[in-house]
């Protein structure tokens, strides 16, 4: 590891630096234990999908590893999907499970249009004035004002003025240490837990407040007899499912149990959807740039659906959220993406009663942990034909075909039951981000113009000659925000 640390840019993700040891050394079987202390406890990777659904699919009872309850709790709370365990766990993603369910989902696609579209104005500033800007910024402030929405019915407006709950979510995550962090200072800095303290409390008492104010108005249409047009928020839907499982429907406050773990789950989404779309967005935007035949055939896909009127679009979403269903190469597009940049993978604890086989051999748990490496899973070359290139038809081919993918090899979302909630809303959210803007705007990479504007040159920080590498800022992120120019596309 230490000669993949030298030989990568500072920062990378730990996720490449795993993918550059597997190249350096074929001979290394897809299991395998690495000693990184005093950095982290041992840990068993597993870059195997028979070996990794042992992990998450035969083993779900496996918890979370510790590193990573210490690395979000901090963000997000303790009452949160991410690390909880057991019946709670089971309890709490019963509760939220129909909010995130495709069909509701599809009710709340007008509102995600709304959002976008205000996103494409942003971009069209953007154009006009010629502006370098962080995509993935912008793309947060998007996923934000969609989760705000669609969640708790509130408008945060992040896209386009400040939010003091946006503002101390940003800045939580500036205090987040790397999982691996070696400086003692930045991770004992006692500024760190005084100024998470003060975010954390800003955002409770602000999603407190919020959902007092739904429940209010909840029970005012109901004395009312009245219902909104407008298809209810994820939140609506786990408090009836909750009121209706613990026997308190006729409740005239709302259950202090609920708020607190439902103020826990809002930052999870936000959390989540910080790092998988925003992040996802970017490498949409920089592959087919890349691979302008893709791109063409995505916008060719877009026209034969909505229209070729691109101004027309957005309405047409919103009145027919079905239509998203239409895009296969689009969809294997993202597939794609997802494939060659995951932004997350989880790592379990080890126990003395798991062992997992592969090609013969044993290898006991207890005392690590297990990494299911998500990013050198992908990029396996026996079991991906062409595993560094970008070939979205590989999500089209019919099962027999040497491009169709490995069963359980595919994994960005996780397998088993912990697997992603919310990735039925990445899909859609993304696809409403390409029709929007793929065929309107040109957005570019502008990390040489960065450098002009620093005067700092860091052409020589890539990876495999990308300067859009993958670092470690909570989770996978573009390195630099993916700074980027954009410019309107000719009709």
């Amino acid at each position: 590891m230490a000669k993949a640390t030298a030989a990568l840019p500072p920062a990378t993700h730990p996720m490449i630096l795993q993918q550059w040891v597997m190249q350096q050394h074929p001979e290394i079987p897809p299991v395998f234990y690495v000693d990184v202390w005093p950095v982290a406890a041992p840990m068993l990777l597993v870059i195997d999908p028979v070996a990794a659904a042992q992990v998450t699919v035969q083993n779900p009872l496996l918890r979370k590893h510790p590193v990573m309850n210490g690395f979000v709790e901090p963000m997000i709370g303790y009452k949160n999907l991410l690390t909880m365990e057991g019946k709670e766990w089971k309890m709490w993603r019963g509760i939220f499970n129909p909010g995130f369910s495709s069909t509701h989902l599809m009710s709340l696609v007008g509102r995600m249009v709304d959002h976008t579209v205000i996103f494409t104005k942003i971009l069209d500033e953007y154009a006009a004035k010629g502006t370098l800007f962080e995509l993935e910024d912008a793309a947060t402030k998007l996923n934000v004002d969609i989760i705000g929405d669609i969640t708790l019915d509130t408008s945060l407006r992040a896209q386009t003025s400040d939010n003091e709950l946006v503002r101390a979510f940003r800045d939580q995550l500036k205090w987040i240490p790397r999982p691996n962090e070696i400086n003692l200072f930045r991770k004992y800095n006692p500024w760190k837990f005084i100024q998470q303290r003060i975010n954390a409390g800003i955002m409770n008492r602000y999603l407190d407040k919020v959902l007092e104010e739904r429940f209010a108005a909840r029970r005012q249409d109901e004395k009312s007899n009245q219902s909104s047009k407008r298809a209810k928020p994820i939140i609506d839907l786990a408090l009836d499912t909750y009121l209706r499982e613990t026997q308190q429907s006729g409740t005239a406050t709302l259950p202090a149990s609920f708020k607190r773990a439902a103020i826990d789950q809002f930052k999870t989404f936000l959390f989540a959807g910080h790092d998988t779309t925003s992040s996802t967005a970017c490498y949409l935007v920089h592959l087919l740039n890349q691979h302008p035949e893709a791109l063409e055939k995505v916008c060719q896909e877009h026209d034969e659906v909505f229209g070729s009127d691109t101004a027309k679009a957005a309405q047409a979403i919103s009145d027919d959220p079905f239509l998203l269903n239409r895009l296969p190469y689009s969809t294997a597009v993202l597939k794609e993406v997802l494939r060659l940049r995951p932004p997350a993978s989880g790592v379990r604890a080890g126990q003395r009663d798991v062992v997992i086989e592969f090609d013969g051999k044993r290898y006991p748990t207890e005392d690590c942990m297990i990494w299911p490496a998500t990013y050198p899973l992908h990029r396996r070359p026996d079991i991906w034909p062409h595993a560094d290139e970008f070939i979205p038809e590989r999500f089209l081919v019919k099962e027999g075909d040497p491009l169709f993918p490995v069963k359980g090899a595919w994994r960005p979302f996780e397998l088993g039951p912990r697997n992603c909630i919310g990735q039925e809303l990445v899909y859609i959210e993304l696809k409403i981000f390409m029709v929007l803007t793929l065929r309107s705007f040109d957005i570019r990479a502008a990390y040489e113009e960065r450098d002009r504007l620093t005067g700092k040159d860091n052409s020589a920080l890539t990876v495999d000659g990308d300067r859009a590498y993958q670092i470690l800022v909570v989770t996978a992120k573009p390195v630099g925000g993916y700074p980027a120019k954009v410019t309107k596309r000719l009709k």
